[in-house]
């Protein structure tokens, strides 16, 4: 099973010389029928933040059939992220992931440990390349770009979330989607969604800073719903249009022998693809009931473990407004042009 992603080059090669993909590009009509905060969308079905590293791997997306696709987070600066191995494929053992050597035979069984620590490009190439990646999409198409605010800077982490957005919006994007909830990352960075406090601060401060551009939440798992219906209604007190959920998961990543398999000192790191699947649907039952229940007017993304078609039915049956896939994307390219004929003959 070949991905679009060679998980034997950096990251770096990967965005400059991927994606990794010379298959014949599908066609089937789809109107633009559908609506996902304020733009006409062909379909529902996207790409979230991760496997999209810039305009090169936004058109392909786009033209395989994504119709609402988002580019890699970025951050105020430069940032190479973490060493190799970024990707490494990995099996459920007990309460932990282990190592295999190659990906499985079937999709449905495909997960991976992606440890890359959101590196970003200067913003130099951002300016230019959210603005490429924005005019190579179609009609029915529409980009989100992800940002992440960095603790450790100057004008510290809520101020640096702040400038990433503005930024954004000033290079282009329609849409901006914070990242709360990356488990590669620090403490501040990978936690923020928890704290309903935290969240009703940032979120207040981000979309003031960007209105009116769309701001969404991506966050991840919740200890019980309790927390989970705090978080929410913060998001929408503070100005949130919609929320994305689940982000990978983190776990303990070893190998056959039982000693971590990420170098570094990388202990766990997050899961995604088909182990995290039933997490994400719980995700979405409980999230879909919350914002029903409250009011919250918030919209809805879904993403974790859609391999197949099928997968995205899961998913809206549950009540999203939109499904997305990274690692069944990566893996399975004509996932979407799948699912649009599915839909048109079922």
């Amino acid at each position: 099973m070949k991905g679009i992603y060679d998980v034997n080059k950096t990251y770096l090669e990967n965005a400059d010389e991927g994606p990794f993909f010379d298959g014949e590009i599908p066609a089937i009509e789809r109107p633009a029928t559908k609506s996902f905060l304020g733009h006409a969308v062909s379909s529902l079905i996207g790409v979230p933040a991760g496997p999209l590293l810039n305009a090169a791997w936004i058109d392909l997306a786009g033209r395989l059939g994504f119709d609402i696709v988002t580019y890699k987070t970025i951050r105020s600066f430069a940032y190479a992220g973490n060493p190799m191995p970024n990707i490494v494929f990995v099996e459920p053992s007990t309460d932990v992931a282990r190592r295999r050597e190659a990906a499985p035979d079937s999709i449905e069984e495909l997960s991976i440990t992606n440890s890359f620590g959101m590196p970003s490009r200067s913003l130099d190439y951002l300016l230019h390349d959210i603005a490429k990646a924005n005019a190579s999409l179609r009609e029915g198409q529409v980009m989100i770009v992800s940002v992440v605010g960095s603790p450790d800077q100057k004008e510290g982490f809520l101020e640096d979330f702040v400038t990433t957005a503005r930024f954004a919006k000033s290079a282009g994007a329609k849409i901006i989607e914070a990242n709360f909830s990356c488990p590669n990352a620090g403490k501040h960075e990978g936690c923020l969604y928890m704290s309903a406090d935290s969240v009703a601060r940032f979120t207040r401060a981000i979309a003031t800073a960007i209105a009116p551009t769309p701001l969404i939440l991506k966050m991840g798992l919740f200890p019980n719903e309790a927390a989970m219906r705090k978080s929410l209604i913060a998001a929408a007190r503070g100005g949130a249009q919609g929320v994305a959920g689940i982000n990978t998961i983190s776990m303990r990543i070893i190998d056959q022998s039982g000693v971590p398999a990420l170098t570094g000192g990388r202990i766990t790191s997050g899961v995604c693809g088909a182990m995290i699947r039933e997490e994400a649907l719980g995700f979405i039952r409980s999230a879909r009931a919350i914002i029903d229940e409250e009011k919250l007017g918030l919209t809805l993304i879904g993403c974790g473990g859609i391999m197949v078609p099928e997968h995205f039915d899961a998913f809206f049956q549950e009540g999203v407004d939109v499904a997305m896939s990274a690692t069944g994307m990566m893996w399975n390219p004509y996932l979407a042009y799948q699912t649009h004929i599915r839909h048109r003959h079922g």
